[in-house]
């Protein structure tokens, strides 16, 4: 039944796109859609899945635990490359919200998709209720799935009887879609009994619950607030709305009771929360009913650092709670024009960092906190940072309490007014995004994504690597330089890279900051906003890994030659492309710098090189004035391939190291030398390996009496001995500022380079 009841809107649901999908490879799998759109706990229904390259199918993964296999009964179910079926059984237990799904077949893994878990039983809009006259009658309680076309409108009429509270809530652009949803409860005649435009804490879709005070058939209307297009989920029935859960966070290894607040939620039971100490997972999603009703949903965010909890009254300076510095803080500003005090202990010279979390977990609080002294002046203020609640780091001058200060900036307040201030007692560090969260890797190829760090007080270079990495999967030794905020990174698969499987990879950046290894992930919340219709908030359990599996084989590989490339300032070096081709793929490898703007370091220039129909080899020259900055950098290049209608692009990180053209070191010979005597001190360079000529050497601060020629250390040789005289009538001294210059040419530009100082006795 409900497949056959599912069938009968196909036509419209196949259009029903929740995201913005960018363009991908030909062979990509890719999912546009599913009927239904939402799996209900505890049952096992067949989930159809639209979309293009799907055969044949090999996995379904889900976010949640579950079972799925290829349902039967389908003629070639699978093989289908526009649609394929699995049979999921949902457990009882898992929480309604905001999942994800992605199809593997032999061709690589599908973008992420969002996927509802609703225990409200799914139906679908009939599409043609587009006048209040016209509106679909459906039953409650009840999740409609449809899409709303551009200048258009859609109705559904139900009954209801005397005193009956009914919540009504949108999802679209919490799920990817364009809708921008309102809608308005109207009684028979047109009467507009509730409106609702953006419902805080939502992202800007809509919600309402009302209080019908007579018995009857009444009609709710669904539109985009600029009647645009786009796809939706109506949820209609006795359940709470809910935004934000409190506390925002729970430590592994504790349970927490955790309440949602939002619309509706009057006389809930708090969930008790368990997390395993071992626990992976950074989100855990809460879903909560009512006896008899149904769920309302949000997330919490699973943490390593203990969680505080505000305890009121404590508006006041001596009503202030105390917590622990380090422990993260959570409080909820229940009333409009509420403050929360929190005070701590603080060393002289400690460093605290303090993360403001609101928005991105469905609170529609704007925090403003500062760090006060005991006399209440103010000492810090949070910084905004763009859509995040701001961030401020603070070193504490003297042994001592201190007063966290915690207000909503625009004086408002509610129980779903919820914060969370995360507190680290690190330096100032960064945060780290990649430009993909799917990972197709050409079996022997590769794929490149870029990587952007936001700096916050850490200027040094930061090592990108991937953890989780399959059997025969290595990553690029890619690296963000000095003054650099972005670098590329390549995986590389081996040759008999299989099919099939779906992996979950992490890339990570690493500095050392002080005396300690810093180790960040990189988040993909940016792509999954840029895919789903720039998406206010992307769910936060969901962009924290890559999703990888391997792709066929492209039409050629390549390698560069040596794997660091090390030259610097007026200087050039010389690398070697070598391709290896499939067979028929024998078209020129047109070469360009990844990201063609702002791709290298500053006075870095790459002079690239086509490799040639036919052709396996081609010499490309990485060259640096003299104001590129010296260290580790990483440069990316692409090549790509038209062979008839194919097109087959291959990514390249290339390891760059800006050394000192050269550098020169003086050996004192015992450092020793007698009025009228001789003394031999060897002068040896080390050359870059761009720089080969001869080098010039000068003693410095030679003491009166001393007297030394200058000597050139040939092209082919690595040091040179200098004589030192000492005149008969030379004053005693004892140095110890003795160098050895160095010169050189390298083309126009002229070397220059000093050695340490030595000491120098004259007896």
């Amino acid at each position: 039944m409900l497949v056959s009841r599912f069938t009968q809107t196909l036509p419209l649901l196949l259009l029903i796109n929740f995201t913005s999908l960018t363009a991908v490879e030909a062979q990509e799998p890719a999912i546009n859609g599913t009927v239904p759109a939402a799996v209900a706990p505890g049952t096992s229904l067949p989930l159809q899945i639209n979309g293009g390259n799907l055969s044949p199918a090999k996995k379904l993964w889900l976010s949640f635990p579950h079972e799925n296999v290829l349902a039967e009964g389908i003629e070639k179910n699978g093989e289908n490359p526009a649609q394929v079926t699995y049979r999921v059984t949902v457990p009882p237990n898992t929480p309604c919200g905001i999942h994800a799904m992605r199809i593997v077949t032999d061709k690589g893994v599908s973008p992420l998709r969002f996927l509802m878990v609703d225990d409200l039983p799914s139906i679908a809009s009939i599409g043609s209720n587009v006048q209040r006259a016209s509106a679909q009658t459906v039953s409650i309680p009840t999740a409609i799935d449809g899409a709303v076309a551009g200048l258009s409108w859609q109705y559904f009429k139900f009954p209801v009887q005397a005193g009956q509270k009914l919540s009504f809530e949108v999802l679209a652009r919490r799920i990817g879609s364009s809708l921008d949803p309102i809608i308005r409860v109207l009684d028979l005649k047109g009467r507009e009994l509730a409106y609702n435009d953006d419902s805080p804490g939502l992202s800007g879709d809509s919600a309402i619950v009302y209080t019908f005070k007579e018995a009857g058939e009444y009609v709710v209307e669904l539109r985009d607030i600029k009647y645009g297009a786009g796809a939706y989920r109506l949820r209609i029935g006795d359940f709470p709305i809910a935004t934000v859960a409190y506390p925002l966070a729970v430590q592994r290894g504790t349970t927490a009771s955790v309440t949602l607040a939002g619309l509706g939620v009057e006389g809930l039971v708090p969930a008790a929360v368990t997390i395993p100490a071992d626990e992976k997972a950074g989100w855990q999603n809460v879903s909560v009913k009512r006896p008899g009703g149904y769920s309302g949903f949000s997330t919490v965010e699973v943490v390593s650092s203990p969680q505080a909890l505000e305890a009121e009254p404590n508006n006041a300076a001596n009503q202030a709670n105390r917590v622990e510095l380090g422990h993260d803080i959570n409080g909820r500003l229940e009333t409009p024009g509420d403050v929360d005090r929190f005070v701590f202990a603080a060393k002289k010279g400690q460093t605290a960092t303090y993360f403001g979390i609101t928005r991105q977990q469905g609170s529609p609080a704007d925090l403003n906190f500062k760090i006060l002294n005991q006399d209440g002046g103010q000492l810090a203020a949070a910084e905004d940072s763009g859509t995040n609640e701001g961030s401020l780091a603070y070193q504490f001058p003297a042994d001592g309490d201190y007063v966290l200060f915690v207000e909503d900036l625009n004086q408002r307040g509610g129980s779903e007014h919820a914060y969370r201030i995360a507190v680290t007692l690190a330096p100032p560090q960064f945060s780290l995004a990649a430009s993909l969260d799917t990972f197709n890797i050409p079996a022997g190829g590769s794929v490149i994504a870029t990587v952007t760090t936001a700096r916050t007080g850490y200027a040094g270079p930061i090592e990108l690597s991937a953890l989780n990495l399959p059997a025969g999967v290595t990553c690029s030794k890619s690296v963000i330089g000095v003054g650099r905020n972005d670098a590329v990174l390549t995986l590389q698969a081996a040759p008999e890279f299989a099919p099939g499987e779906l992996y979950q990879i992490a890339i990570v950046g690493t500095a050392r900051i002080g005396e300690a290894d810093v180790v960040v992930p990189a988040e993909m919340g940016g792509v999954l906003k840029a895919r789903n219709n720039a998406m206010r908030w992307t769910p936060s359990s969901l962009h924290k890994f890559i999703a990888a599996s391997a792709s066929p084989a492209p039409g050629y590989t390549w390698r560069v030659e040596p794997s660091v490339v090390v030259f610097g300032k007026d200087l050039s070096a010389k690398a070697k492309l070598i391709v290896t081709r499939a067979a028929g793929f024998d078209e020129g490898v047109v070469v360009a710098v990844t990201p063609p703007q702002n791709g290298l370091p500053a006075g870095v220039t790459v002079a690239v090189k086509n490799i040639d129909k036919g052709q396996t080899e081609a010499e490309i020259v990485i060259s640096a004035n003299n104001t590129a900055p010296l260290g580790e950098f990483t440069a990316g290049l692409t090549g790509t391939l038209k062979q008839g209608d194919k097109t087959v692009v291959q990514g390249m990180a290339i390891r760059l190291n800006l050394a000192a053209p050269m550098t020169i070191k003086l050996d004192p010979a015992g450092g020793k030398i007698a009025k009228g005597g001789e003394l031999v001190v060897k002068a040896i360079v080390e050359r870059n390996p761009a720089f080969a000529g001869p080098v010039t050497v000068t003693l410095q601060n030679l003491p009166a009496g001393i007297t030394a020629a200058a000597a050139t250390i040939a092209a082919d040789q690595t040091s040179i001995d200098i004589k030192l005289t000492a005149a008969a009538d030379a004053a005693a001294a004892n140095v110890n500022n003795l160098t050895v210059k160095a010169e050189a040419m390298a083309g126009a530009a002229k070397l220059e380079v000093a050695s340490a100082a030595v000491g120098l006795i004259v007896e």
